[in-house]
C-alpha cells in the first residue's frame, strides 16, 4: 500500500477543517446558534456532534471499537447555548485527536482490521468513512454561513464568474504531481482565524476586567500585578506587534531576517510557552505596566481596543506566505515566525486573563 494515502487523507481532513475555521470567522457569536427550523442543527450543534464522533472514533483507533461505551451520541444533537470559545475548544480538541491518531499510523497499519459497532473495517476503510462523514457536516456549516452572510459572504472556493480565470491560471502551468490542497493550506491559523482568535481572546480579557468590583481591580499580593496591570501588560504587547506588522518587509528583513522552518501549530506553541514559563520569565522593561488606579480602568480598556484594532488592520496587509517567512523575535521564546507571534498574542491574552481570574479567587 502507498503511504501517500495517509498524507493525502490528512491534507484533505485539514482542508475541511480550514473551511470550518473560515466560516466561524465570518459569523457573529449569536449566529453560531441559528437554526433554520426546529428540525435542523445550528453550527454549534454540528460542531458538538463532530467533536463527539472524533473523540469516539480516533481514541485508541487500533485497539478499541470506534463507538465508545462512554459516547452519548443523542446528546450531541441537543441544543446547548455555549459561547464561541467553548465551541472552538471542542472543535480543536476533536481535530487534534484525529490528527494525532493519523500521525501515529504507518503503511503497515492500513490493512489492519478495526471495528465500529462490531463491524470490521480496514484502517483505510475507516479513514475513508470519516473522510466522507466530516465534509458532509462541514458542508452544512458552510451552507449556514452563506445563508446568514448573504452578499457579504467571502467565498471559500472559486468565486462565481471566476472559473475561466482560475482555470487559465492552472492550465498555464506545466503538468505536475500535487495535491488539490497545495497552496491552500499553508497553516490552519489563517489570517481570518488569527483575527477571530485575537478578537475572542481580548474580548474575554476585557469582559473579565469589566466584571470585577473596584477593590478587585487594584488588589494584588506584594510584588505582583493587579488586574489592571495584567491588562495593560497585554496592551503593550499588542501595540508592539501592531508596530512590527506595519514595518516594510525590507526593514523586517534587515532587522530580523527570514525563517527557514514551518510555523508551529497552536498546541506546539502553547506547550513551548508553558515550558518557558516553568523556568521563570521576567518581561523586558518596555512591557512592564505602570502603576494603575481604579480611575484608570476605562482608559486602559479603551487603549487596549485601540491597539487591537491597529494590529488587526496591520495584519490585513500580510499574505499567508509572508507570515511564515519573516522572523519576529520574542524576548523569552526566541525567534518566532510572524504567524507564531500573532498566535502568541492571543495565547498571551488568554494566559493573563486566567491569571486575573486566579488573582480574584485568592
Amino acid at each position: 500500500m502507498d503511504t501517500g494515502f495517509l498524507e493525502s487523507a490528512r491534507k484533505q481532513f485539514a482542508y475541511y477543517k480550514l473551511l470550518g475555521d473560515k466560516t466561524f470567522a465570518q459569523l457573529r457569536d449569536d449566529e453560531l446558534h441559528w437554526q433554520y427550523n426546529a428540525d435542523t442543527n445550528s453550527v454549534a450543534t454540528i460542531v458538538k456532534h463532530l467533536w463527539g464522533n472524533m473523540l469516539s472514533r480516533w481514541t485508541d483507533l487500533l485497539t478499541t471499537d470506534g463507538e465508545k461505551a462512554w459516547r452519548r451520541r443523542d446528546a450531541e444533537f441537543d441544543a446547548e447555548l455555549i459561547d464561541r470559545q467553548a465551541m472552538l475548544a471542542r472543535w480543536e480538541e476533536g481535530w487534534a485527536r484525529l490528527f494525532n491518531a493519523m500521525d501515529a499510523l504507518t503503511e503497515a497499519d492500513l490493512g489492519r482490521i478495526v471495528y465500529i459497532r462490531n463491524q470490521g473495517h480496514t484502517v483505510m476503510e475507516a479513514i475513508n468513512r470519516q473522510l466522507a462523514h466530516y465534509p458532509y457536516h462541514v458542508g452544512q456549516i458552510v451552507h449556514i454561513g452563506k445563508v446568514l452572510r448573504g452578499e457579504d459572504w467571502q467565498s471559500l472556493s472559486v468565486p462565481r464568474g471566476k472559473s475561466a480565470e482560475y482555470n487559465a491560471e492552472k492550465f498555464g502551468q506545466p503538468k505536475q504531481r500535487g495535491h488539490f490542497t497545495d497552496g491552500l493550506i499553508g497553516h490552519v491559523q489563517t489570517v481570518a482565524v488569527l483575527k477571530e482568535d485575537l478578537r475572542r481572546a481580548h474580548e474575554q480579557l476585557w469582559a473579565t476586567v469589566e466584571g470585577l468590583e473596584e477593590s478587585q481591580l487594584i488588589t494584588a499580593p506584594a510584588g505582583k500585578w493587579n488586574a489592571l496591570q495584567h491588562a495593560a501588560h497585554i496592551h503593550l504587547g499588542v501595540k508592539a506587534m501592531a508596530n512590527y506588522l506595519l514595518l516594510p518587509k525590507d526593514v523586517i528583513m534587515e532587522k530580523f531576517g527570514r525563517m527557514d522552518r514551518a510555523s508551529m501549530d497552536m498546541a506546539t506553541l502553547t506547550q513551548k510557552y508553558h515550558d518557558r514559563l516553568a523556568l521563570g520569565v521576567t518581561p523586558p522593561d518596555r512591557f512592564m505596566p505602570p502603576g494603575l488606579s481604579i480611575s484608570d480602568k476605562e482608559r486602559t480598556i479603551m487603549e487596549g481596543r485601540k491597539n487591537l484594532t491597529a494590529m488587526a488592520g496591520a495584519l490585513d496587509t500580510w499574505g499567508e506566505k509572508d507570515l511564515d517567512a519573516y522572523m519576529c523575535p520574542h524576548p523569552a521564546l526566541g525567534p518566532l515566525t510572524a504567524r507564531e507571534m500573532v498566535m502568541f498574542t492571543s495565547l498571551h491574552a488568554d494566559h493573563h486573563r486566567k491569571g486575573i481570574e486566579r488573582l480574584v479567587r485568592h
